[in-house]
């Protein structure tokens, strides 16, 4: 018998798993208490909370009292850009180069896009949203600053690298509220992934909501 890796998770959502899908292995209203049961028990407890009850932002936010807050914190922003890919996503249709050639939140606030190496160069809103929950992809899977398992406090770096993640991160967020408000307000009646946002940015102070925005 060939030998089973115990660190792969076991649940796991697909390649082509529809939104309404996701974590399909929980059931509504489930209230389940963290145990610590390998390198991805963390993710797969707020995955958890957010199947079973997504408007409980408390719950879901709440750092349980065997995981470091760097840890917890790590892992929300980790689902916090699987869920913001989904909201792009969901705006392919109307946020594109013609309809939103720069990246914008409203009158007054311009961003450019520091992903790619040399000058920071404004690009559409579209190619910002995904080149930045790309680069961040990567941010947060490196060795280096986000060591796998870590169950302790992270270094310096790493936790002004998660400020940097939520501060542009954000951006996609507000674009979408000031541009495309009616998917935004769809998605957020869905996901309560703004107000989740909101509630983990008060308590960890991660970044200055420019500009801010009401969900």
């Amino acid at each position: 018998m060939a030998d089973q890796d115990d660190t792969k998770p076991k649940r796991r959502n697909l390649p082509g798993t529809k939104r309404k899908d996701l974590y399909s292995w929980v059931k509504k209203g489930e209230n389940s208490e963290f145990k610590v049961s390998g390198q991805y028990s963390v993710q797969e407890y707020i995955q958890e909370k957010i199947k079973s009850d997504p408007k409980n932002i408390k719950a879901i936010c709440n750092c349980p009292e065997d995981v470091h807050p760097d840890e917890w914190l790590y892992e929300h922003l980790r689902q916090f850009i699987v869920e913001l890919g989904a909201l792009v996503v969901s705006m392919e249709e109307c946020c594109n180069k013609n309809t939103c050639p720069k990246m914008t939140a409203g009158e007054g606030f311009e961003f450019l896009s520091a992903c790619a190496p040399g000058e920071p160069q404004m690009v559409s809103a579209i190619d910002y949203s995904c080149h930045n929950i790309n680069f961040y992809v990567g941010v947060l899977n490196r060795n280096k600053n986000f060591p796998r398992p870590h169950h302790g406090a992270l270094p310096k770096k790493a936790i002004k690298e998660m400020k940097d993640v939520a501060k542009r991160l954000y951006r996609v967020l507000a674009h979408a509220y000031c541009h495309h408000k009616e998917i935004f307000m769809e998605f957020e009646k869905e996901t309560f992934l703004f107000k989740r946002f909101v509630m983990l940015n008060k308590g960890y102070q991660l970044t200055k909501f420019t500009p801010p925005i009401s969900g």
